[in-house]
């Protein structure tokens, strides 16, 4: 039961969060640049495994900025949607 336990704890912190639109424009920036770095991290795997041929070679921070600048503009998709379409 023990090792079960712990096989599910590691699934679940595996998998990356749900953010929607509302609960991006509510976290603090600390979050939202854990958020990206979490995304950024995914890139970097779908690069070690074939690459999808996009390239992120921006700060964190600054994805979050354009993220938060898009939502200003009345932008509506999920961030991690307006993040995909931030790539060089």
């Amino acid at each position: 039961m023990k090792r079960l336990s712990l096989v599910f704890l590691f699934v679940l912190a595996c998998c990356t969060p749900r953010v929607d639109r509302a609960l991006w424009q509510h976290m603090p920036p600390s979050e939202k640049t854990l958020y990206v770095k979490s995304l950024l991290g995914a890139e970097k795997v779908k690069d070690a495994k074939g690459g999808t041929g996009h390239r992120y070679s921006s700060s964190p921070e600054d994805y979050v900025r354009k993220i938060d600048e898009a939502y200003a503009r009345g932008e509506r998709r999920e961030p991690s949607a307006v993040f995909a379409a931030l790539h060089d």
